[in-house]
């Protein structure tokens, strides 16, 4: 039996060009509260977060030509980025979920650290995040 990595979906990743566009859309029209808006320098994008009950909505959006997002829009449309996975124990999943692989535990938004699979099951990208690696 395998153990369950993960204590919850935390969010659905959605590319998009503009934040503050998209981030109305779901505001206004799907009802969803924005419960968080920051930048985060090293990967080059703002990150709006928006409340969907049992999970959230992270909009990205880059705020650098050369962010990595920036270049997914390019060769994409806007729309599904990644899901992300919350777990407790993100050395562990890393090791598991990436063996053999340098660590790519980054700092994520909201205070979090995070490491994305190198293996894309079904063509979806996939990030783990839980607390603070230090």
């Amino acid at each position: 039996m395998t153990m369950n990595l993960f204590t919850r979906l935390d969010h659905v990743a959605i590319a998009v060009h503009d934040a503050d566009e998209a981030a109305s859309y779901f505001r206004d029209v799907l009802g969803l509260a924005i419960i968080g808006d920051e930048i985060a320098d090293a990967p080059g994008v703002r990150l709006v977060y928006l409340d969907a009950g049992n999970t959230f909505i992270q909009l990205v959006a880059p705020v650098r030509d050369d962010a990595p997002v920036a270049q997914w829009l390019r060769e994409n449309q806007e729309g599904l980025h990644h899901i992300c996975f919350a777990s407790t124990d993100l050395r562990h999943c890393e090791k598991y979920l990436n063996p053999g692989s340098t660590s790519g535990i980054f700092k994520a938004g909201q205070g979090a650290s995070a490491f994305f699979m190198t293996r894309e099951p079904n063509n979806v990208k996939i990030e783990v995040t839980g607390p603070t690696v230090g």
